[in-house]
């Protein structure tokens, strides 16, 4: 059974801490707990939005906050729009964010094809780990773009195991799992343009299984001409 998109969500912490902490463990600052290397994922998908402080960014499938919480701090006097279709979830980022005195995150519940995104209203969209999930992708896709200023950035990130990347995109979103290649002749369909592929963007070395890593595409909704 496919999970609602959300659902992912509420385990990528656990997930991204784990991938990313088997990476810093060939490298001299191995001895890095979980919670640094956690920061670490944070700080780089962060910054791959190449944020001011002053944009509203949208956090699509955002659970009980992995993200919203940073980019909210790194916004300052910018606004998150906290967007899920899990309640539970939100409800859980609403007291953290109560708890922590965070004023610039609003939570939203969206629908299983729509965001509920106000049209043209937004510097920034990321979705983590929740896009291979989204059944109406190209519904989700065409709402971000809708969603987004012209020349307004869209950062995805996704997992793919290296045995599955050539198969079809049906048996990898099965594996809730899904390649960069895919991912990104989907977005230029939908009208974005590609700034850059960084896949891979996390990696873990090889085991019995083969070899995962974690994607990023950088996008962008074209100005007008």
């Amino acid at each position: 059974m496919r999970l609602p998109w959300s659902r992912i969500h509420t385990v990528r912490a656990a997930l991204l801490s784990v991938v990313f902490t088997v990476v810093l463990s060939t490298s001299p600052i191995h001895a890095q707990s979980e919670e640094l290397a956690a920061a670490e994922i944070k700080r780089r998908v962060v910054e791959a939005l190449q944020l001011q402080g002053t944009e509203t960014v949208a956090d699509v499938g955002c659970g009980d906050g992995f993200y919203t919480l940073p980019l909210a701090r790194a916004l300052g006097s910018g606004k998150v729009l906290a967007v899920d279709i899990d309640e539970a979830a939100l409800s859980k980022l609403k007291r953290q964010l109560a708890d922590q005195g965070i004023m610039n995150v609003e939570t939203v519940k969206g629908k299983e094809d729509d965001p509920l995104l106000t049209p043209e209203s937004l510097d920034a969209v990321l979705i983590v780990n929740a896009y291979h999930e989204m059944t109406a992708h190209e519904t989700m896709l065409r709402h971000v773009y809708a969603g987004l200023k012209p020349g307004g950035t869209f950062v995805l990130m996704e997992g793919i195991w290296d045995s599955r990347e050539r198969q079809p995109r049906d048996e990898q979103t099965k594996h809730h799992e899904l390649a960069a290649g895919i991912a990104g002749k989907e977005l230029e369909v939908a009208g974005f343009e590609i700034a850059s592929v960084r896949d891979p963007f996390l990696q873990r070395p090889p085991d019995a299984d083969g070899k995962s890593r974690w994607w990023l595409i950088t996008a962008r909704r074209p100005l007008r001409r």
